[in-house]
């Protein structure tokens, strides 16, 4: 009776599974950005300006605490994995805000600013509840890594 449990338990927890999507959908391709110099831009094209290569993608907003503390494991992580893209993907409250915030962060990398506060295709496809967000993007576009909100070992193993 006690490896039936067992079994019924091994069977409903391998099942389980947990939304990890290895492509963005066309939606979120086609999400429109701003540059630093204010021009729009798909992210599908910040992805193929990259292609071939892996990309470290972050989504942060400068006013936030906890993504203003990440950046210096951020910084910490480009040290070590100097062969990576590096992406970062504002959901500041203001194209404006994000500008003057940027003052202050000295991460290297392509900066961008996501309208909306990352309500649209973007945000509703990673289910962009907080920040920050880390993705792995491998050289092919796929999604290595999905979710996590720290820089962590999770990302340290994708990145090579």
């Amino acid at each position: 009776m006690r490896t039936f449990f067992l079994l019924i338990n091994i069977v409903f927890l391998s099942s389980c599974a947990v939304f990890q999507p290895k492509e963005f959908t066309v939606e979120s391709l086609n999400e429109e950005l701003l540059t630093l110099d204010r021009k729009p831009i798909l992210f599908r094209e910040v992805l193929e300006k990259n292609k071939g290569k892996k990309i470290f993608v972050q989504f942060f907003a400068t006013y936030c605490p906890y993504s203003q503390r990440s950046f210096k494991d951020v910084l910490n992580f480009q040290k070590k994995n100097p062969k990576l893209e590096y992406v970062f993907l504002s959901v500041d409250h203001s194209y404006n805000d994000w500008k003057q915030g940027l003052e202050s962060i000295h991460v290297k990398g392509e900066h961008y600013y996501v309208k909306k506060k990352g309500d649209e295709a973007l945000g509703k496809f990673l289910k962009l509840k907080t920040i920050p967000r880390f993705l792995i993007i491998d050289e092919e576009g796929k999604i290595a890594v999905y979710k996590t909100s720290k820089v962590s070992n999770k990302l340290q193993n994708k990145a090579y």
